[in-house]
């Protein structure tokens, strides 16, 4: 696990890699950097559940990419 990248008071910590990342959520979600990337499936989504950093969102996203292509070609 890396140590902290941020003190921010938006700072949050990744549910899946731990590291700390600056989240506008906690603050004016409005301008969050993860409005800029590809919304997920709402069944992705787990409404109780923290947000991801830059590159766990990332690699979600392109799970979700890689298994929506390979299903329009079943």
């Amino acid at each position: 696990m890396k140590p902290s990248v941020s003190r921010h008071a938006s700072s949050a910590r990744c549910p899946r890699c731990g590291n700390a990342f600056d989240c506008a959520m906690h603050g004016q979600p409005f301008d969050c950097w993860c409005r800029a990337m590809p919304a997920l499936p709402a069944d992705r989504l787990d409404p109780s559940g923290r947000c991801l950093c830059p590159e766990c969102l990332a690699a979600e996203i392109a799970r979700v990419a890689q298994a929506g292509s390979g299903a329009d070609r079943a």
